[in-house]
């Protein structure tokens, strides 16, 4: 079932016509990053939420004041800037204190995420992925025509995170139970693609979900 639609695409006569978007989701350390790499590579406009948090915690940034006002100098930098791994041990596992944030930065980023749309329409793409671990509890299936997951086993998860950033497998596990577990994000999307195995069977499915993916397109009303 890897890489085919498994129900039918949200209509959404509200996002530009000439432009089908793509949500790609997953828990931490699953890969979407690299699935996302791999879409760019058939063609598509990538939107990194992870690049648009960065842009929105800088300082001067929409989301730099909102976030030290609710958080504190001490999640600063010496030079002024945002510490991120101060800010996450301080939300990861701490529903109240994730809350904070996510009520602080979910608005700010759909707001950046449309104008990348935007941009995707003015380079005339047809193909925009937003690429979003929070996709689904940030509620952005209202910017999407299709729901994306990368599943992996939780183990594997964390593993990866683990050899990835330096994290414990506490903090590791902590970070993964303040998103939806795989079976939820799956239980909501519309193609499910897995890395799991070797980089040339991921390959594979992306390019068969791209394959369908443009035969869908292509029967749409607009027609693209």
């Amino acid at each position: 079932m890897l890489g085919n639609l498994l129900r039918p695409p949200y209509e959404r006569p509200e996002l530009p016509s000439c432009l089908y978007v793509i949500g790609l989701t997953g828990i931490s350390g699953s890969g979407k990053s690299s699935i996302a790499q791999r879409l760019k590579g058939l063609g598509a406009f990538v939107i990194d939420s992870d690049q648009l948090g960065h842009r929105a915690y800088a300082p001067g940034g929409p989301a730099y004041q909102p976030v030290v006002e609710a958080f504190g100098t001490d999640i600063l930098h010496k030079d002024g800037t945002i510490n991120r791994k101060v800010l996450g041990s301080r939300v990861f596992g701490n529903k109240k204190q994730l809350k904070i944030l996510t009520d602080i930065m979910w608005p700010i980023m759909a707001k950046l995420t449309r104008e990348e749309l935007d941009q995707a329409v003015a380079e005339g793409k047809h193909v925009c992925v937003i690429d979003a671990a929070m996709l689904l509890e940030a509620g952005w299936q209202n910017m999407v025509h299709e729901v994306w997951t990368v599943v992996i086993p939780e183990t594997e998860a964390v593993r990866r995170i683990v050899e990835r950033d330096g994290l414990s497998e506490a903090a590791a596990q902590s970070r993964l139970q303040s998103q939806m577990n795989g079976q939820q994000l799956v239980d909501q999307s519309h193609v499910v693609l897995s890395t799991l195995w070797e980089p040339h069977i991921t390959q594979r499915q992306v390019e068969k979900a791209w394959a369908l993916l443009q035969k869908r397109i292509h029967k749409t009303p607009s027609g693209l």
